[in-house]
């Protein structure tokens, strides 16, 4: 006796509902059995290792912004796991950037927030980067300008303003990012947010803000009233 077709497993159920436009129905744990079928057989135990995934980092978006590190132990060395999850991750930062490039990055502040919390929040060292943006506040380029250790990135005001003058920007955002902790500016940020304001105006620049981003949080200078 023939047998008939198997049963559609549980990432092949998900994929099929992603096609029909029912993904936001599908729970964590399904979406990440689909998202672990795109790097491992499906002989895996898919589910299983999605749970322990989910238990570890908490959401799909804990896993996808996990240290690879972690991911490496949580899967237990499957690095192929680890490549998929990473290049899930730059993907969607990268989309998450295209859409703030569509109009005025001032009008997409809850955008820009989430664009900067996936492209930083997870960084164990800090980085000041800087979005130059043109006369309607469009961005332009976003740069990393200085690397540093984890509680410290000197900032250098002159080749900040070099590089908005050849990239014949009007605005600056400032950012940088507080590893593993709150981002609650210190007197050091706030000092120099307004040393680089003052030579921003003399230069005919403005500094629309300076974000600080911590591990699941940000502070915005403009919100807060420190600029």
């Amino acid at each position: 006796m023939t047998a008939g077709p198997a049963a559609p497993g549980a990432a092949d159920s998900a994929r099929a509902a992603i096609l029909s436009g029912a993904g936001d129905e599908l729970d964590d744990r399904a979406l990440m059995t689909a998202i672990l079928s795109l790097a491992l057989p499906a002989s895996a135990d898919l589910s299983g290792i999605a749970g322990r995934l989910l238990a570890r980092f908490g959401t799909v978006g804990g896993v996808l912004s996990a240290e690879a590190d972690d991911l490496a132990v949580a899967v237990e060395g499957r690095a192929p796991v680890g490549v998929a999850i990473l290049l899930l991750r730059e993907a969607a930062i990268r989309l998450m950037r295209a859409r703030i490039r569509q109009g005025n990055v001032l009008s997409c502040h809850t955008d820009l927030m989430a664009y900067l919390q996936a492209a930083l929040a997870r960084d164990d060292v800090e980085q000041f980067r800087v979005l130059f943006l043109d006369h309607h506040a469009r961005l332009i380029s976003d740069e990393v300008l200085a690397r540093g250790t984890v509680d410290h990135t000197p900032v250098y005001p002159r080749e900040v303003m070099r590089r908005a003058i050849r990239l014949k920007a009007r605005e600056l955002i400032l950012v940088h990012n507080h590893p593993g902790w709150n981002p609650m500016p210190s007197r050091e940020d706030v000092a120099m947010t307004r040393r680089l304001e003052q030579i921003a105006t003399v230069l005919g620049l403005s500094i629309r803000d300076h974000i600080i981003v911590g591990n699941g949080a940000s502070t915005s200078f403009r919100q807060s009233g420190l600029l």
